[in-house]
């Protein structure tokens, strides 16, 4: 879907992405947007790990909804690798997402589980960049069943 899309320069995408992470944008809303766009204009070695898994439309139609926390979850490819802990009794939500290109999970924290959906998925990024650079080209796949990430100790605090 997005292969047709011209890539954003790494350096600007990353730079994005760490907008994104700290809180620069004026919503969570804004953020959201601002990561599915990111998706969309990911550099070449990263489109397998970020894939739209809905349309422009789809996307906004949640946004405009107000269904912030299925918007963040549809950011992360595999689905079934986020684990997200709702905030209980403290005042912070925990998501995590297993990663077997880290072969550790990454987490994020949020006053809301979007919020903590979106720090995960930004955090991941820039681990995947700190770690490996541009060269994802030859690693391994993305693919992280359920049950694996559970082994993965991604559901805990």
């Amino acid at each position: 879907m997005c292969g047709s899309i011209e890539p954003l320069a790494p350096a600007l995408w990353f730079q994005r992405i760490v907008v994104i992470s700290t809180g620069e944008l004026d919503s969570l809303e804004n953020s959201l947007r601002h990561a599915a766009h990111l998706v969309r204009l990911a550099p070449v070695p990263f489109r397998r790990v970020v894939l739209p898994i809905l349309g422009e439309r789809e996307f906004e139609a949640l946004l405009g909804a107000g269904d912030l926390e299925t918007a963040a979850q549809h950011l992360v490819v595999p689905p079934a690798s986020l684990i997200v802990e709702p905030g209980g009794d403290g005042p912070r939500s925990r998501a995590a997402i297993a990663c077997n290109i880290l072969k550790r999970p990454v987490t994020g924290r949020g006053s809301t589980l979007a919020e903590a959906i979106l720090e995960a998925w930004a955090n991941r990024l820039i681990m995947l960049r700190l770690e490996f650079g541009l060269d994802l080209e030859e690693g391994p796949t993305i693919e992280v069943p359920r049950q694996d990430a559970v082994a993965l100790g991604a559901n805990r605090a």
